[in-house]
């Protein structure tokens, strides 16, 4: 029957835009998530400095100072995820109405390096300090 293809294509088409639309939320979910620690980050390292006892280790004082750039960095970086995300979920939303939607390994593959070296760079921050 010609009315079950155009039925098929519709739920397929409303289920392409569902997915786009959860990915977008997973990416938002991402970025106040970077947000939130960032901020949190920042104020505790902040606070940490300015109650601490003049006494204290001179080293703990730097690296307290090191942590308020690390939340900083982690709020800059969640707001261009934010604005990534929204850019994203256009062009995916455009290629599905145009019948071309392909992955974007290239920007996978980039986020997931992005986020590798952070995380090692972080490992051996701490590892140092």
């Amino acid at each position: 029957m010609p009315g079950e293809e155009s039925v098929k294509r519709t739920e397929a088409y409303t289920r392409e835009h569902l997915a786009n639309e959860r990915t977008h939320l997973a990416y938002v979910r991402t970025a106040i998530a970077l947000l939130s620690f960032g901020i949190t980050l920042n104020r505790v390292s902040l606070f940490f400095l300015e109650t601490e006892p003049p006494a204290m280790q001179p080293g703990s004082r730097s690296l307290l100072r090191e942590v308020v750039g690390v939340g900083a960095g982690m709020v800059l970086l969640g707001m261009a995820l934010i604005a990534w995300a929204a850019v994203r979920y256009l062009r995916v939303a455009r290629a599905i109405d145009r019948g071309e939607y392909r992955p974007d390994r290239t920007a996978i593959l980039l986020f997931t390096a992005a986020v590798f070296l952070i995380g090692a760079a972080s490992i051996a921050w701490v590892a140092m300090s």
